[in-house]
């Protein structure tokens, strides 16, 4: 399955300003971007022998921060986002490069996972493509795996809407559309849907609008 709006979010045509545009933390977008990484990359606790997904590998700004493993497979639907991040991580002989779609790449034979990654990449998804990939990543971990998020979103509808009013408010055009064309995750939903699959959740605020969100599959039969 391919997600309905992974051409429109395609940042083929952005590629080449990506990354000064994610060092303006002054941007609302934008703030925490660092911090969010840099916690992505700790929070997934990777070691040497993990097999490690990451979903909208972009320019390479995470990827560059996961620890050295075992295996590294990294999807984006942008060949040129891709083509500026091989330029950085030519050194990882042991990553691979999917060019798909985040919840068509799950149709491929790609095998089960000790953690999956993601930052700033799942708010493209609509809330029912979102809850379609939290099954695909539950299917996708070994057990006992860590799947670790960092990306825009709200507590929940009336946050989102205090924050469009906010910024409204404030002269930000661009914040609001934003808020209004993508799909911030709204958390109190996203975990509702997690807990209900199974997993254990934890979750953290860098900003106004971005958070991570870190979850462990257990099962019963997990040691």
């Amino acid at each position: 399955m391919r997600s309905k709006h992974a051409d429109y979010f395609n940042h083929d045509e952005d590629a080449e300003i990506y990354d000064d545009d994610v060092l303006n933390e002054a941007d609302p977008i934008r703030t925490g971007y660092d911090a969010v990484l840099d916690w992505v990359s700790l929070a997934a606790t990777i070691n040497e022998h993990s097999r490690v997904l990451e979903l909208g590998s972009g320019t390479g700004n995470l990827t560059c921060r996961i620890p050295f493993c075992r295996e590294l497979v990294c999807v984006d639907v942008s060949n040129k986002m891709e083509t500026l991040a091989q330029e950085k991580l030519a050194a990882l002989t042991y990553r691979s490069f999917i060019e798909d779609d985040v919840l068509a790449v799950f149709d491929q034979k790609i095998g089960p996972f000790d953690v999956i990654l993601s930052t700033y990449t799942i708010h493209h998804l609509t809330e029912a493509e979102k809850a379609i990939l939290f099954k695909h990543i539950w299917t996708h971990l070994n057990d006992n795996g860590i799947a670790v998020f960092g990306d825009l979103m709200v507590k929940d509808s009336a946050d989102l809407k205090e924050k469009i009013d906010r910024y409204t408010s404030a002269d930000r055009t661009d914040v609001v559309e934003a808020l209004q064309d993508e799909f911030f995750w709204h958390l109190n939903l996203s975990i509702e849907r997690l807990q209900k699959i199974g997993f254990q959740i934890s979750w953290k605020q860098f900003s106004d609008l971005s958070y991570g969100v870190k979850l462990r599959k257990i099962t019963s039969n997990a040691s």
